[in-house]
């Protein structure tokens, strides 16, 4: 085991492969920090978050504080860190803290920095349609994803890639950089390029609205929105006052109104084109194939979306 004090703070599953990578390499993680418990589900059940279930199996000193005050300050000092490892925690870290450790915080970031800085990278990526994104591993300073960059990587996103393939693939390439760039970290044996302001752009919160499909917009865009949320939490448009999610769609050359039912299989006019879901999901059902859906689901073509 390497004998460096590691503190982990991470929160949601994505950020859990990043902790059993570590545990799995014999890495010294002395504590985790991780959100507060969470009120989630129908049930409203409180939920550990999944990295804190991964520390509790693997022995590791758990905490989660609301904020990060003097307190936690205090409670991290009292482990003599090494090394500070940050992946999708949740909070932000004030710039006292980042002094604390021999060798600084570090940030695992799902985009080449400093494009799509921010708290939604993937979506982001695949919104705007990018060819290009990678993993960036950052030394945390007081300005958000603004930090000098130890290391990236690139990768090659496919037009049928969605947000569940992305983050599948990015996670495969930054567990196996980040095993491979700490062992520098520790030595001092890293060079840091500091981020061009002139290319950054921003990944900013998402939410419900945000994933509404506008059959005004073109159709190759909300091909993209499609992607970018795909499979959850999913892009939904709305008729006869159901919501329904498009799990995936095809791009097609029909034209009409926009918003409107082109066919019986289907088709969706939008400002230059349609799209023609291939999966979609109704309110309170699983996903189905367009086949199976269109078996149980009553329309008329010609018919208006999102009234």
């Amino acid at each position: 085991m390497n004998k460096k004090n590691i503190i982990f703070m991470g929160t949601p599953s994505i950020a859990a492969n990043y902790l059993d990578v570590l545990i799995n390499n014999k890495y010294n993680i002395v504590s985790v920090f991780t959100q507060p418990h969470r009120k989630k589900n129908r049930g409203m059940k409180t939920l550990s978050t999944p990295v804190e279930e991964l520390a509790i199996q693997n022995n590791i000193k758990v905490h989660t504080p609301n904020k990060l005050d003097n307190e936690s300050l205090d409670l991290i000092k009292s482990y003599k860190p090494d090394l500070v490892i940050v992946m999708a925690y949740g909070l932000i870290i004030p710039s006292k803290f980042l002094e604390v450790p021999l060798f600084g915080f570090i940030n695992i970031h799902l985009s080449l920095l400093p494009r799509w800085r921010g708290a939604s990278p993937i979506e982001h990526t695949l919104l705007y349609g990018d060819k290009n994104s990678g993993i960036s591993i950052i030394k945390l300073n007081d300005k958000l994803d603004a930090g000098p960059v130890l290391i990236q990587k690139k990768i090659s996103i496919e037009n049928y890639h969605n947000k569940k393939d992305l983050i599948n693939i990015l996670n495969a390439t930054g567990c196996d950089l980040l095993i491979d760039t700490i062992p520098k970290i520790l030595k001092d044996n890293i060079k840091f390029q500091i981020q061009n302001e002139k290319y950054a752009t921003y990944a900013h919160k998402l939410n419900s609205e945000s994933r509404r499909i506008n059959f005004d917009h073109k159709a190759f865009y909300n091909i993209n929105k499609i992607r970018a949320f795909s499979p959850h939490p999913g892009s939904w448009f709305t008729y006869k006052n159901e919501r329904i999610k498009i799990i995936s769609a095809i791009l097609k050359n029909d034209s009409g109104n926009p918003g409107t039912i082109l066919d019986k299989n289907f088709s969706l006019c939008c400002l230059d084109g349609s799209i023609a879901p291939t999966y979609l999901q109704r309110e309170g059902k699983k996903i189905m194939q367009i086949d199976e859906f269109l078996r149980g689901f009553s329309f008329k073509v010609g018919d208006t979306l999102n009234e």
